[in-house]
């Protein structure tokens, strides 16, 4: 099944549907920042940036050694990898990178399609082009909320590139109208439309989804916040892309690198047993689950020291004694 909604929206109604009234005005302005005035403000002293489709593509390349590639969520961008990375990179070459319209990168410049672009298969084309630019033969790959679904669709499709596979809270389990969690309701749907929205909306819609008692830090928020308020992003999502889940089963079976996948039990975007589900699904591939009690959908930034040790063993290759694949076979009465 295919859930082919808009993202923009489907995105703000569940954080606000998480969040109690803040009490800002409905009609309250907010400076937009220009692309240049954010990167001054958030540009990391290794950042680069790299001509890809027209796009300034902003990313990391740090440490030496085996390459590991980052891909993250919604609404973020690579800085969100900072802890995992600043760990990794004395063992591992750890890249990420800012997808189009993302943190620091530059604005789509490819032609909209007649259809709009598919938020997903737009960034899986993106990585595509970005390992082959960066001469990425073969490497380790996470994946994390919407990052994670173009982590597994380019496992899937270039299953002799992918040496391990990360998931992390991955989106991607297909929906139906009643159980999408972006779906707009009657209480939500005021604040859809809203081109902008404060930073008081960010940081009270980002606490819901950081378990209690962790709590969404200010540099998470002043990002989000800011990532969000760029000059004229708001027409370029709401007019470019949709965002659609995909046949995610088939996809899921063509993986064939060992793949983690790891999960906030407390979740309240993802559930802890889409989990299940994606190992399940997963037939090609030997898989291992490690679920975080207490934990929600950024666990990475939430508790990294929780997620570290299991990240490390993991590409290590300390935990494949415990990878197991999911084997479809006849009852013996049938066989």
């Amino acid at each position: 099944m295919m859930m082919r909604t808009g993202i923009r929206g489907r995105f703000i109604a569940l954080l606000v549907s998480l969040c109690a009234p803040w009490g800002a005005p409905h009609g309250s302005e907010v400076d937009t920042l220009t692309l240049a005035e954010l990167r001054a403000k958030h540009e990391l002293p290794s950042s680069r940036y790299m001509d890809l489709d027209g796009v300034d593509l902003h990313y990391v390349d740090e440490g030496s050694g085996p390459p590991i590639v980052f891909l993250h969520a919604s609404y973020s961008g690579l800085h969100t990898w900072e802890g995992i990375a600043s760990k990794l990179k004395s063992k591992y070459r750890v890249v990420r990178f800012d997808f189009p319209n993302a943190g620091l990168s530059g604005s789509e410049t490819i032609p909209v399609p007649k259809e709009k672009f598919d938020l997903i298969e737009r960034n899986y084309d993106t990585l595509v082009r970005f390992a082959d630019r960066l001469g990425l033969d073969r490497f380790g790959l996470v994946g994390t909320s919407s990052g994670g679904s173009v982590a597994f669709r380019y496992a899937a499709r270039h299953p002799d590139r992918v040496e391990r596979l990360v998931l992390i809270n991955s989106a991607g389990m297909p929906r139906t109208p009643q159980t999408d969690p972006f779906r707009v309701t009657a209480e939500t749907a005021k604040w859809a439309e809203m081109p902008i929205r404060p930073r008081e909306f960010w940081e009270s819609s980002l606490s819901r989804t950081f378990i209690r008692p962790n709590k969404a830090p200010d540099w998470f928020v002043d990002q989000q916040y800011d990532f969000r308020r760029r000059e004229g992003l708001e027409r370029t999502e709401a007019e470019d892309y949709v965002f659609t889940t995909g046949d995610t089963q088939s996809i899921l079976r063509g993986i064939r690198a060992p793949t983690l996948i790891m999960w906030g039990k407390s979740n309240p975007i993802v559930m802890h047993l889409e989990a299940d589900v994606f190992a399940f699904w997963m037939t090609g591939a030997p898989t291992l689950i490690r679920k975080y009690a207490g934990l929600g959908h950024y666990p990475y930034i939430e508790d990294e020291q929780a997620l570290f040790p299991d990240l490390a063993a993991f590409f290590g290759g300390e935990l494949d004694g415990e990878l197991r694949q999911t084997i479809r076979a006849k009852p013996a009465t049938l066989q």
